[in-house]
């Protein structure tokens, strides 16, 4: 079990030597499970991908989560704008939720982990990673065994609330019995920029313009934006060991990553440090399992979206009539002040952008953060019989960070005094989780009998201190004691909660010939953010499948295994905290209380969702197809709406709206040796459509008794700018984006002043861009091998969905694009039929801080070349065999596009929230 068949051909020979070889597509193989519980996979009545450590490992990404995407069907992983190391976002079967989170929830061998990224971004100014990144993204993906990928609720049900969208299950690697085994590798990779706008060098600027609207140059201007990234590089070492006996078995590891990225002074260093034992401490019925880690990890500056502390503003908008590298040198000694100050022309000013000397912005502003982080776990469990046994796990876990911003004097007056800006953030976070399992395996003649009944505890607690304020008397001098006191921007805030939630959970499977099973599960949560409501939340699943490769036989039909699968579920968020009750704050001496009305009676939002599928394996398991029909309908949205002055507050909180998504996930696979030769390719299909059923329920109203039903043909507006919005109504989807447009008139015409022949706008018309949402997804995974060579490459493709650029707008605004430069070639722009100039026509199409941006919008479809690699690993008789399975391998990531057509990568997200997806805004494009 577990290895290959093989035929060997005896002729004359007396002794035979057979080296068994191993067979991953074993139709015995076991997956993990929700909370971290073995079962077989044949026996699975909903879908589980099992993703090995290899496909994580051998291109490496600061953060690991990006090394999974194009990798699975059903789940939409996009990078932070914030660059190396920056959180991921990561959506499976669909946005289900108008407030809530729509992340997955992260499990560590079987152990939920809090989620600690930023929460919704509400402003377009700075969209900032917080130098936190997220629970997963720091941990060393040497240490990974495998990863269970439970896209739907079924799958994730004995998690409950933090289930309901998804779970990405790691199992870490665990000590062997044997000899000292000793593994190092080191990755190291160089990073560019990936995707960059179009920019002109025909056209100059008049004297002391920052625009680029001037005469045609005689000879190219020569400036390249491109030459002010550097060449960014990660570097990971990582060292590993593992040794024991039958009753001691060992593992240990250390690894450290040192990078810097693609914007000057963007720099991570890291440090893991992990150790496993597992003790039989009664021989078979006592086990003891202990894991213990340490992450150390300090960053600076991680790129955020936006025009606040952005390099890339003043880079793109730079004068063509200008040499930049004179502001390389980005002080100078000012004999008045004393000291060193930001070199930048008056004349250019801050543009209403808060543009400074880019260079300026990357050493003299300071973002540095710094996190430790200590994991601990133990796990005991006691084998009773043969067929039950009992277990308790413990796990705590404690971050702390300091967040520092210095802004040295000279900087822009919107951040800083004369003497500079200095704010010092310390936050903890704490997390103890405990639970208890009863596990029961049984056969009983033709049946098969499994069950687990457990409990569940745990507790999260968040605690911040910072003060911040402009300096006084000393500059750049960055203290306390140099902060001024009684400034109206000064800060000293003191904030922190703890959540805890109790739940009790049960499953149990039954099987009958090995060929059908019937699956159940049951949890009932009760969380802290439910006080003064429901206080119990009961959250069901069922499952059923039936293999029918073991009641036919379909060998004449080359088929090995043939599984259907059918199961039910029903998982939910609970609302946010703090919105039952009045919360005061005391916020620089003074009190403030929450403006929105207390709420009463929520219950959690709740999705109702089933699945149907098939699990095919053909021709001696060379040919396998994974497919998945699902359906959920997500009810009791929380919605925050707005209300009258008279009401004494600005908004209140109510249950309404209905989301349905529905999907197909696919997954072919191929895989054959050829002799020496060896093909392993994997195809995956992601469809999922996504639609507001209801907005606001009929006969609805606020708390003044008015009828709400207005809104379901309004909409409402969850995240905003002026020309930008994600609107949620009714019919439409979670990712429908609106913009600002052209005033037209009833023929479609561009309404024009005829006296000044200037274009009309309305700063109140906004029109439907589209879905951010993509129509589909493919990957297509391959890997070769020819005796010791390897070579493999992935090519996904996002098919659908728009964006919009206020990049784009303002390099226009600015003539620094290629197409202001092509537009003043054609003598101007087509407007009604007629020309207008290029020039007009852009201060008023591209004006103000981002544009009329139904003049860009894009379509996001994309398809990349994701990764490639090619290897070839020694032979192990170069080295006595002293030395084994040693490989040098050239890899690449993000190498280059096939097809797009925006100007901008669709798929680096300003946040990892739901708020502004599909909008681009001087983004970090590596």
């Amino acid at each position: 079990i577990g290895y290959a068949p093989q035929e060997v051909k005896v002729n004359n020979q007396t002794n035979v030597n057979v080296i068994l070889k191993e067979d991953t597509e074993v139709l015995d193989e076991v997956v993990v499970t929700a909370l971290g519980i073995k079962k077989e996979a044949k026996a699975l009545t909903y879908n589980v991908q099992k993703v090995s450590s290899e496909d994580i490992t051998i291109t490496k990404d600061a953060n690991f989560i990006n090394s999974l995407a194009g990798k699975i069907a059903g789940i939409q992983i996009n990078s932070s704008a914030s660059g190396l190391g920056g959180s991921s976002r990561v959506v499976m079967r669909g946005i289900k939720s108008f407030e809530g989170n729509n992340n997955a929830l992260y499990v560590v061998d079987g152990i939920p982990l809090y989620d600690t990224r930023p929460e919704q971004v509400n402003n377009i100014f700075e969209s900032p990673d917080a130098g936190e990144g997220d629970s997963f993204s720091n941990l060393n993906p040497e240490d990974i065994e495998s990863i269970s990928v439970l896209s739907g609720p079924a799958a994730a049900a004995l998690y409950g609330s933090e289930g309901a969208n998804g779970v990405l299950l790691v199992t870490t690697k665990k000590g062997e019995a044997g000899k000292l085994r000793v593994n190092f590798t080191n990755n190291t990779s160089f990073m560019s920029p990936f995707v960059m706008p179009q920019f002109q060098n025909e056209y100059g600027s008049k004297e002391g313009d920052f625009m680029s609207w001037g005469d045609k140059l005689d000879k190219s201007s020569g400036y390249e934006p491109q030459d002010f990234f550097q060449t960014g590089y990660n570097v990971t070492n990582s060292l590993s060991a593992t040794f024991g006996t039958e009753r001691a078995r060992n593992y240990v590891s250390a690894a450290s990553l040192k990078g810097r990225g693609i914007i000057p002074n963007n720099k991570i260093e890291r440090l893991n440090l992990s150790y496993s034992g597992s003790f039989d401490l009664i021989k078979d019925k006592l086990t003891l399992d202990i894991n213990t880690s340490y992450i150390s990890e300090e960053n600076r500056n991680m790129m955020s979206q936006g025009q606040y502390h952005n390099p890339l503003l003043p880079i793109y908008l730079f004068p063509r009539g200008d040499e930049i590298d004179k502001y390389k040198i980005y002080e100078r000694y000012d004999e008045a002040r004393g000291f060193k100050t930001q070199y930048w022309p008056e004349i250019y000013g801050n543009r209403g952008l808060a543009i400074e000397n880019p260079w300026w912005t990357v050493n003299r502003k300071l973002f540095e953060n710094e996190q430790q982080r200590y994991i601990g776990s133990t796990q005991l469990k006691y084998k009773i019989t043969d067929w039950l046994n009992i277990s308790g796990r413990l796990r705590g876990e404690r971050v702390n960070q300091i967040y520092e911003r210095k802004i040295y004097a000279s900087s822009d007056p919107l951040f800083a005094s004369p003497a500079g800006n200095y704010m010092n953030q310390k936050t903890g976070h704490r997390q103890i989780y405990a639970d208890f399992l009863i596990n029961f395996d049984k056969r009983l003649g033709d049946f098969s009998l499994s069950a687990n009944l457990g409990a569940s505890y745990r507790e999260y607690k968040y605690d911040m201190t910072s003060y911040e304020g402009h300096l006084d008397k000393v500059p750049n001098k960055f203290t306390f004691s140099n902060i001024m006191t009684n400034h109206p921007e000064t800060k000293a805030i003191q904030d922190g909660f703890k959540d805890q939630s109790n739940a009790v959970f049960f499953t149990g499977q039954v099987g009958w010939k090995s060929m059908v099973y019937a699956d159940i599960t049951a949890r009932n949560d009760r969380p802290t953010s439910l006080a003064g409501m429901k206080k119990n939340i009961f959250y069901p699943s069922i499952g059923l499948s039936g293999i029918i490769s073991e009641m036919v036989d379909l060998s004449k039909a080359h088929i090995d295994f043939f599984k259907v699968r059918a199961s039910y579920a029903e998982v939910g968020n609970p609302p946010r905290r703090h919105i039952t009750s009045a919360l005061y704050a005391l916020n620089s001496g003074k009190i403030s209380t929450t403006t929105f009305r207390p709420v009463e009676n929520l219950t959690p939002e709740r999705s109702k969702a089933f699945e149907v599928g098939t699990n095919l394996k053909m021709f001696n398991n060379r040919v396998s197809l994974d497919l998945t029909y699902y359906n959920s309908n997500t009810t009791n949205q929380l919605v925050e709406i707005q209300t009258s002055s008279s009401s004494g507050y600005e908004s209140y909180f109510m249950n309404t709206g209905k989301v349905n998504n529905w999907g197909i996930e696919a997954a072919l696979g191929y895989r054959n040796q050829f002799g020496d030769f060896g093909w392993n390719t994997n195809l995956t299909f992601t469809m999922n459509r996504n639609k507001i059923k209801e907005l606001i329920a009929k006969g609805a109203k606020d708390p003044e008794g008015n009828s709400l039903e207005h809104l379901n043909e309004s909409g409402l507006t969850y995240s905003k700018t002026d020309s930008y919005q994600m609107r949620l109504t009714e019919g439409g989807t979670m990712g429908d984006i609106y913009v600002s447009t052209l005033d037209r008139d009833d023929n479609g015409y561009i309404k024009v002043d005829p006296s000044t022949g200037s274009i009309s706008t309305n700063p109140n018309r906004f029109i439907k861009a589209g879905s951010v949402m993509p129509r589909f997804n493919f990957g297509w995974n391959n890997s070769f091998t020819y005796k010791g060579f390897s070579f493999g490459f992935l090519i996904d493709a996002r098919i659908g969905g728009v964006g919009v650029s206020a990049t784009q707008a303002l390099m226009d605004r600015y003539g620094v694009s290629k197409q202001s430069a092509d537009a003043r070639n054609k003598g101007g722009v087509i407007v009604n039929g007629a020309q207008m100039d290029a020039e007009s026509y852009y201060s008023v199409v591209a004006g103000g801080s981002e544009g009329v941006l139904s003049e860009y919008i894009y379509s996001m479809t994309n398809i990349r070349l994701r990764e490639a690699s090619l290897g070839y690993t020694l032979p192990g008789k170069w080295f006595n065999n002293y030395i084994n399975n040693l490989s040098i391998s050239l890899v690449g990531r993000n190498l280059f596009m096939f097809h797009n057509k925006a100007p901008f990568d669709p798929e680096i997200t300003g946040s990892t929230g739901t708020c502004y997806q599909g909008y681009d805004y001087s983004c970090n494009q590596v």
